[in-house]
């Protein structure tokens, strides 16, 4: 293959890009390995925002509402913890909880650090990060209180 056959073939739009790696991975076996509490965190998502197929079979975004990113890296965090604490029965309550809590985050940092990577804002990270170490320690209480947690802290006006 000569030199122009291969520029051309290395920056042509459809040269299909295997992006998984160890994060990847990782993230995608935990994720099998806890049933999946991203996918919960996203049907929770939708139920609280009440967001349904429409005539076609398709849904609104969750971020096309206001607080629809943050609630989603919320109910993340505390679906991940969870997952966590629900593996770990075992141990006594205080310890579990501790576990869920920072591996849940651990997990959220993980994603995160993989989204900067594929070139996403720092400022964008950090924040998602944050939605998921409050989403966390929502773990501690009930889904309902959860859920009213959230909507106490993050529907509050500006000063």
């Amino acid at each position: 293959m000569n030199n122009f056959s291969k520029q051309f073939i290395s920056n042509s739009p459809f040269k299909q890009v295997n992006k998984s790696n160890v994060l990847s991975n990782i993230e995608h076996k935990a994720e099998e390995f806890l049933g999946f509490p991203e996918e919960k965190a996203r049907n929770r998502t939708d139920k609280e925002l009440n967001i349904k197929l429409d005539k076609d079979g398709l849904k609104e975004e969750q971020n096309s509402f206001p607080d629809g990113d943050a609630r989603r890296h919320y109910n993340a965090g505390d679906e991940t913890s969870r997952a966590i604490q629900d593996k770990f029965k075992f141990l006594p309550y205080p310890t579990r909880v501790a576990l869920g809590i920072a591996g849940s985050n651990i997990g959220g940092w993980v994603h995160e650090y993989k989204n900067l990577k594929d070139g996403r804002p720092f400022l964008e990270s950090l924040e998602d990060g944050t939605n998921n170490f409050a989403g966390s320690l929502s773990s501690l209480f009930n889904r309902k209180t959860s859920k009213k947690l959230f909507n106490k802290f993050y529907k509050q006006k500006p000063f």
